[in-house]
């Protein structure tokens, strides 16, 4: 009985793991864009802590896409905001230029 646990158990780990992904998927979702921003704006503010988030704006074009977000950061006692603008290609999702501005 406890090898057929055991074999069972082990047939159906091997099975979960030999879960294919399809690398043809181009489309970028809101959160991946997001994370990006929020990637970016640790670069800036490495110990900061990210309070709050909020998508501003996007436009997209035909050729070129852009997404505003709004951060409120913590560093020590201090709160601050900031905007990070994203430009990337509408097509490949590649990323042609990011922006963080510490709001006024």
């Amino acid at each position: 009985m406890k090898k057929w646990v055991f074999f069972l158990a082990l047939l159906y780990g091997i099975s979960t793991i030999q879960v294919s992904f399809s690398p043809e998927v181009h489309a970028v979702s809101q959160k991946t864009w997001e994370d990006v921003a929020v990637k970016e704006t640790k670069k800036r503010y490495p110990l900061s802590q990210i309070l709050f988030s909020q998508k501003i704006w996007d436009k997209a074009k035909k050729d070129i896409t852009v997404k505003q977000y709004r951060f409120t950061l913590r560093e020590g006692m201090q709160d601050f905001a900031v905007y990070t603008t994203i430009t990337f290609d509408s097509s490949t999702g590649k990323i042609k230029k990011v922006q963080v501005i510490p709001e006024a």
